[in-house]
């Protein structure tokens, strides 16, 4: 037992994470008291995959623990531990062996807390058993930062509650340990109900009653027509001063956002973040226009799913480290993998990697404009915005290639020109810094903000595209695919808009010339296939013999979509997925070619991502041989399609060669 000066530090440390941040300063210090401090050095194992349990759970105070597991002939990274990260808790629950290995990756201070004292929590705090409940899987490191659900929860019974947790642990562990499995949700089925003539006052004791959180409201045919949730009630009854006597209605809100039977975690995670709603309810036939056969809260799907999207992003807000924000972002990788394991919509992945990555940019310039502040730099009386340039900007970045980005701020008066080239210059730098420790590679061509040309006042950045659409040599059309994609990321986006309108400003002015060089240039690339419908491949260097799905099948996509958009006078779609959906509406007679050209794009993304993440880099070079028939001809019916397209580019702007 630790003296009472280290049980006092120890708990100084725990009550900063959840769950012991539940917990009252007698209790804690009772838990802290019993801690064992274990010293691992680097590479030492803490438990290994298949040994007995131990009888503790882990609690990293400094330090790097890895959680891995054996497929085959290797091993694979399941999680990082940060501090304050708990892990080992299935051993504790269950008594059973490990299904992972945790090791040291560098020297580590773990603090172990006695099972008999762990399972006591559980049993005497049931705010601390239901944040396992919900924030856990199997040996891995507990990530929730999720509120606990209302003292109704707390009714449970001590016994109730740990065999509970006994046997979600149970589940989860088969379902999540198990990398090729596809985690299906299974909805409750027996859902809270009542008809739209029903009072607030009489849902509420039904609620209230049965210690629920949601009703649907439900017509004549059990179809859902809307749904009221416990917070309705205070949000809107209360501080709207609804009369309770009123009808269901009057607070429901719709529509109900609905899916199908058998549908997969990662299909619940995508459609909650897309449509911002905490319930799904299950139908027949996924439509609002079937009856109901269960329903699925946002707390049910974190029971099933370790590393979900607003987790990782809150805990990006939440560090103050580098280091850490550097870890969260590593997570993200895993998440994309189970996306594209699980067949999920390209265009829905690419959504969620956006917002990760904004958040990422966000932090790592709050911590440059930090620094500077320590530094003693005087931020200038001027608005600046961050701008995403290339795949960032059109939010299409599965993997952590090469950075493109700028910064453009406000014209400064003569007074302030030079401090404020200064200062947004250092900004650009260190934020550049921050993201190359994130893993985003450095730009060979130095398009970056840390690059005086590409950080300057608005009106360089506009005689920057007057001079590229006014003359469009090669270097300018090269600027184009970059920079006619920018997209503001952070601060004063009306910059980034003044930008835009300008561009398509002097596009009008110039009509013809400008976007006929440019349709010239998205026919550089030859179709992906030769006249013998081989690959074509690169002919020498250290890709010889590989197939560019770059160059020779995304680009010429990019490229068409941002032309015909252009045409079409529309800047604020950058994305190439909605530029196609996008032209559809704007070329209706044409809308089958744009419909295929979306759905071969998701296909390279898809492609290239998988090969990145197999060989550990861009994903971008393809070995033709290691295709299989099926893939290489579903690959060839997608370049059909980019022929196709390069052929509408064509005929439509008159271009006689290629």
């Amino acid at each position: 037992m630790p003296s009472n000066h280290i049980a006092t530090r120890i708990q100084d440390f725990l009550k900063k994470f959840p769950p012991f941040s539940y917990l009252p300063k007698t209790a804690l210090l009772t838990v802290c008291q019993s801690v064992e401090v274990q010293y691992f050095g680097k590479k030492e194992a803490i438990f290994e995959e298949g040994t007995a349990a131990n009888p503790f759970a882990y609690v990293l105070h400094k330090g790097r623990i890895d959680i891995v597991k054996a497929f085959e002939e290797s091993t694979q990274l399941i999680d990082m531990c940060d501090e304050g990260d708990i892990f080992g808790v299935r051993g504790v629950l269950s008594d059973k062996p490990y299904l992972g290995t945790a090791i040291a990756e560098e020297d580590s201070l773990v603090y172990a807390i006695p099972q008999a004292v762990f399972l006591s929590l559980l049993e005497e705090h049931p705010k601390v058993a239901l944040f396992f409940a919900s924030g856990f899987a199997s040996g891995m490191p507990v990530v929730r930062e999720e509120e606990i659900e209302g003292e109704a929860k707390e009714e449970e019974t001590k016994k109730g509650k740990r065999k509970e947790l006994y046997f979600l642990e149970r589940e989860l562990t088969t379902q999540f340990m198990s990398q090729e499995d596809i985690l299906i949700v299974n909805p409750i089925e027996d859902v809270a109900t009542c008809q739209p003539k029903a009072s607030i006052q009489e849902v509420a004791q039904k609620m209230a009653e049965r210690k629920i959180g949601s009703t649907i409201v439900i017509n004549d045919q059990n179809h859902p027509i809307g749904i009221v949730t416990d917070t309705d009630f205070t949000r809107k009854v209360i501080a709207k001063n609804i009369d309770s006597h009123a009808p269901i209605t009057e607070i429901m809100s719709q529509p109900v956002r609905t899916i199908l039977p058998h549908s997969t975690v990662s299909e619940y995670i995508i459609q909650m973040m897309k449509y911002k709603v905490r319930h799904l309810v299950v139908t027949e036939d996924g439509s609002p226009e079937s009856p109901i056969l269960g329903i699925a809260s946002e707390h049910d799907i974190l029971l099933l799913h370790g590393n979900d999207p607003a987790i990782l992003v809150k805990r990006m807000l939440k560090t103050r480290s580098i280091d850490k924000l550097a870890q969260i972002r590593n997570r993200a990788e895993q998440l994309i993998i189970n996306y594209l394991k699980q067949e999920v919509n390209i265009e829905f992945i690419t959504d969620i990697m956006t917002e990760i990555n904004d958040v990422l940019i966000h932090q790592a310039i709050e911590f440059s404009l930090q620094r500077l502040e320590k530094e003693g730099f005087e931020h200038p009386p001027l608005q600046f915005c961050w701008l995403s340039l290339g795949s960032e900007g059109r939010g299409e970045q599965l993997l952590r290639t090469d950075q493109d980005n700028a910064i453009v701020y406000e014209n400064p008066s003569e007074e302030w020109a030079e401090k404020a080239a200064a200062y947004f210059l250092k900004l650009g730098t260190y934020t550049v810094e921050i993201l190359h420790a994130c893993g985003f590679a450095l730009c060979k061509g130095e398009i970056m903000a840390s690059n005086p040309k590409w950080n300057q006042p608005l009106e360089v950045w506009k005689g920057y595209f007057a001079d590229w659409i006014g003359v469009p040599e090669p270097m300018a059309l090269m600027h184009s695919s970059i920079f006619f994609d920018l997209r503001g990321t952070y601060g004063d986006m009306t910059l980034a808009d003044e930008l835009q309108t300008f561009i398509l400003e002097k596009i009008e002015a110039g009509r013809g010339g400008f976007l006929n060089f440019l349709a010239m240039n998205t026919l550089k690339n030859p179709p992906p296939l030769s006249f013998f419908k081989n690959f074509i491949v690169e002919k020498s260097g250290e890709n010889k013999d590989l197939f560019d799905i770059k160059l020779r099948s995304m680009m010429p996509l990019t490229d068409a979509a941002r032309l015909l958009t252009l045409a079409e006078n529309q800047v604020n779609i950058h994305n190439t997925f909605k530029r196609f959906e996008q032209l559809k509406s704007l070329i209706p007679e044409r809308a089958d070619l744009f419909e295929e050209a979306a759905m071969a794009y998701e296909l390279f993304v898809r492609y290239r991502a998988l090969n990145g993440f197999k060989n550990n880099d861009s994903g971008r070079f393809i070995q033709p041989d290691d295709l299989n028939k099926i893939e290489r001809q579903t690959l060839r019916t997608a370049f059909s399609t980019v022929e196709s397209v390069q052929l509408y580019v064509k005929n439509r702007f008159g271009i006689t060669y290629i």
